[in-house]
């Protein structure tokens, strides 16, 4: 366990705040529909365990490759993905997360959030509960801006905050999650009912429920 007292938690936001796995399978079905491609769409744990084995599945044109599309439709598909997802196929978030975010601030933790997701897509989906997070902590994706990845993210994050990268943790359920907190010098904390870390791992903590996300990182002794 890391000595450094917590300062601030950052959040990955698919498969971790918003229960958008499904979601994004099913977007994936409809433009293959809309292509004209023929495909089969993995189910959801087939697809989660491939994730777990390091799948790389973010941002979307990962997404949409894995699953079978050819490179341009592909491209295409981001294009409509950041225009159309959110009215086609709206995820919702995971029950608690309002209350656990609420804890975490009590406690004096600032929050933020990094993703491969964009605004446009996150903003509707965790509606009101967006104001718990500092506006200065938030990194999303943008098509045509500029490439930074979630270790400079969680970096510029912890600078912004004038503190050690080794204050911070992200929360994150995936394993280039993990890679990117440990590339930043940051903590991870796992979620093991998001999109790919169904299985315990000793070398790092995870929970199994939004509640025991707070409960960790509140009980003196966070990852």
């Amino acid at each position: 366990m890391n000595g450094d007292p917590l300062r601030a938690v950052f959040f990955d936001v698919d498969g971790v705040l918003l229960d958008s796995l499904p979601q994004h399978l099913r977007y994936c079905a409809l433009k293959a529909g809309d292509y004209g491609l023929v495909l089969r769409i993995p189910d959801i744990e087939d697809f989660r365990e491939a994730i777990s084995r390091g799948l790389r599945v973010s941002p979307m044109l990962h997404f949409f490759l894995a699953v079978g599309f050819p490179l341009r439709f592909a491209k295409r598909g981001v294009a409509d993905y950041e225009r159309e997802f959110v009215l086609r196929c709206p995820p919702a978030p995971f029950p608690g997360i309002e209350a656990m975010l609420q804890r975490l601030a009590d406690a004096g933790l600032a929050l933020g959030l990094v993703t491969s997701n964009t605004r446009a897509n996150v903003a509707p989906a965790l509606g009101p509960t967006m104001t718990v997070f500092d506006p200065g902590l938030v990194f999303f994706f943008e098509h045509g801006s500029p490439d930074r990845d979630k270790p400079w993210c969680l970096n510029e994050g912890a600078r912004r905050l004038d503190a050690a990268p080794a204050s911070c943790v992200y929360v994150g359920d995936q394993p280039a999650d993990r890679a990117a907190a440990a590339a930043a010098g940051v903590r991870f904390l796992g979620v093991r009912y998001g999109w790919g870390l169904p299985h315990a791992d000793p070398a790092f903590v995870a929970v199994d429920s939004v509640a025991a996300i707070a409960d960790a990182l509140l009980a003196g002794q966070p990852p």
